[in-house]
């Protein structure tokens, strides 16, 4: 996994490539998502040694959350940009990719090693429940957009919009207090079979001062990258053929989540499916109560609300990836052959939105 730090070599790349040598943007493009994927491991690594200070439910939290801060970064510059359609279709990506692929190659590669696995059921059923109301949520907008006949009244669009990602934002918050605080003995630890075997705990290999410097200064460096990253997407696109759509839905969020990929996995394969539960349902869950509904407060702040409608595609794929998720973990239990279904099925939505590009 070290190896991968030398990527790092590609941030003063960019910098340099687009101040001072201006490069193509499909070179720029490419140099800054390479930049950005081991800033989201250190990321990643810094909250992890963080979490060994807090616990599972928390640093799950955590562990979500700062994942997700390449994603917010970059929706809240293309939200600037006025790019509606690439923000959308990089909310829906995060929200498939957590969980169908990360969540699928978690229980994959746990799997392998523990024929196996159990999990605290209080973690899912609290995300799944919150998912369920952000499904309800980008629904709502969809039926009365295209059902109702408002596709050219844009104003009423940009209100309701509004309206929800209010109520979305509330309903998340509600959420915190509840699992953090007023019922957060429900989501203490439970040994998955297999641990307690008398070995030894990990323990932190940094101190929380210097994991929290590492983690605002590699947040400070991804903000960097996440600007350039959206000022050079189109003309990127074009010279890679692929369409907006894809980039958003399948490129951005693997770039922008790969902390979030590894720590998820890792803790399978050492059998704490409970903290890879939390990152990957978690933060599916955030990005559809959270960050989305601020970047439409975002976009209403600059004058212009973006309406909170998906495409087809998207809404579909989103639907179809919670309820699979749902039932894999349905019966507090899981083994490699449903991790690799749930991974194999987010391979066929991705190679349809490239080929289609919708």
């Amino acid at each position: 996994m070290k190896l991968i730090y030398i990527l790092l070599v590609f941030i003063p790349a960019t910098i340099l490539e687009r101040f001072v040598f201006h490069a193509s943007d499909s070179l720029i493009f490419l140099t800054s998502c390479l930049g950005i994927i081991p800033l989201a491991v250190i990321i990643g690594n810094a909250t992890e040694q963080i979490t060994f200070y807090t616990g599972s439910k928390i640093g799950g939290f955590l562990n979500a959350t700062m994942g997700n801060i390449p994603e917010l970064l970059i929706s809240g510059f293309a939200v600037k940009s006025g790019m509606y359609t690439l923000v959308l279709a990089s909310l829906s990506g995060s929200i498939i990719g957590n969980i169908m692929m990360v969540l699928g190659l978690s229980i994959f590669v746990g799997g392998i090693k523990h024929k196996f696995q159990t999990f605290n059921g209080n973690i899912s059923r609290s995300n799944f429940i919150l998912l369920s109301f952000a499904a309800f949520g980008i629904m709502m907008p969809f039926a009365f957009n295209y059902f109702g006949g408002l596709e050219s009244d844009h104003k009423l669009m940009q209100d309701f919009s509004l309206i929800l990602a209010i109520i979305m934002l509330v309903i998340y918050i509600l959420g915190l207090v509840f699992s953090l605080h007023t019922h957060k003995d429900i989501f203490e630890d439970e040994p998955s079979e297999g641990e307690g075997d008398g070995k030894e705990l990990e323990k932190a290999k940094w101190s929380m001062p210097k994991a929290v410097i590492v983690l605002a200064v590699a947040t400070a460096l991804v903000a960097l990258m996440s600007e350039t990253l959206v000022a050079t997407v189109e003309t990127a696109a074009e010279s890679f053929g692929m369409s907006a759509v894809f980039i958003g839905v399948v490129l951005i969020p693997i770039v922008g989540n790969v902390a979030e990929h590894f720590s998820a996995v890792l803790m399978a394969y050492k059998n704490k499916l409970n903290l890879s539960i939390e990152i990957a349902v978690g933060s599916s869950m955030q990005i559809a109560l959270f960050v989305a509904p601020v970047m439409v407060i975002l976009s209403a702040i600059y004058g212009n609300t973006m309406e909170f409608v998906y495409t087809p595609a998207e809404l579909f794929s989103m639907i179809i990836g919670i309820v699979m998720a749902l039932f894999v973990l349905l019966d507090k239990k899981t083994n490699w052959i449903e991790g690799f279904q749930l991974f194999t099925c987010y391979i066929v939505i991705a190679v349809a939105f490239f080929i289609f590009g919708i």
